[in-house]
């Protein structure tokens, strides 16, 4: 169940995950999990970020959200093409709800900060699958919180 911005923002991802048709995913968790799912599958998580201070009523929050798409290594061949479409359809959809239905600010996709993504081989225990890692940047604006001793 999603409690916060952060967690809102992951599982809206996930559910863009879940409605992409280049490539249906088997598996598609809010949270990561300790084994992996039967492929192609997806974990998306918080990354990193930053927070800034605005004025007296504002703080400016930038976190990254990390998405992984884990591929099977048995046919390379079709791994890449299942990557390209994905690379090409998760970023259209992305673009085309720039506040994740509404739970955060925005997408930050400009040239400051760029979407990005990269494939590489990764092993997860003793399963080696083929990902596809998107970094996807956002803003959100919150209220700061008065801490009383």
């Amino acid at each position: 169940m999603a409690t916060n911005t952060i967690d809102d923002a992951i599982a809206r991802v996930q559910a863009i995950v879940h409605a992409m048709t280049s490539v249906k995913f088997k598996s598609w968790p809010d949270y990561p999990i300790e084994n992996a799912d039967p492929f192609p599958m997806s974990i998306a998580y918080l990354g990193a970020g930053q927070v800034m201070f605005g004025t007296a009523d504002s703080v400016y929050n930038f976190p990254s959200i990390n998405v992984e798409f884990h591929f099977q290594r048995i046919n390379l061949g079709k791994t890449y093409k299942d990557i390209n479409a994905v690379a090409l359809e998760f970023g259209n959809r992305l673009a085309g709800d720039p506040t994740l239905d509404g739970n955060v600010d925005t997408i930050q996709s400009g040239a400051d900060s760029p979407i990005t993504y990269s494939v590489r081989p990764f092993d997860w225990g003793a399963v080696k699958s083929q990902m596809l890692l998107f970094v996807i940047p956002f803003k959100t604006l919150q209220s700061p919180q008065a801490t009383s001793t």
